[in-house]
């Protein structure tokens, strides 16, 4: 019972809440500018989380490709609202290596790279 009261301390120490523990869940609040996270864990086997924000609705359209370019996963294309979005990619059928995302929302490009280990 010690040790559940000492996590429970730890958490709230850091600022963590819950629901980033689930990777799908839309946070609510509106950001002031698009931002693109590092995905995390990075080296990560074989599931990452991305994280991104739009201060107002728009066009999003999140893309995996492998270090030659190629375009191996699609992880969202549709019209969102502001918020702050949180997705998880599964690299499990992928060989390991570095990968890059591709976040664009209306005319804004942004990229950052991750590695997979196998």
């Amino acid at each position: 019972m010690v040790a559940k009261n000492c996590y429970t301390l730890a958490a709230y120490s850091v600022g963590l809440e819950m629901r980033d523990a689930f990777p799908y869940e839309k946070l609510d609040w509106n950001p002031e500018k698009v931002r693109l996270e590092q995905n995390y864990p990075n080296p990560f086997n074989p599931v990452t989380v991305i994280r991104f924000e739009i201060p107002e609705q728009a066009k999003v359209n999140l893309k995996i490709f492998n270090r030659s370019g190629k375009l191996v996963a699609v992880l969202k294309d549709k019209t969102l609202p502001a918020g702050s979005y949180q997705i998880a990619w599964d690299g499990s059928l992928m060989p390991g290596g570095k990968y890059s995302y591709k976040l664009q929302v209306n005319r804004q490009t942004f990229t950052k790279t991750m590695t997979l280990n196998n």
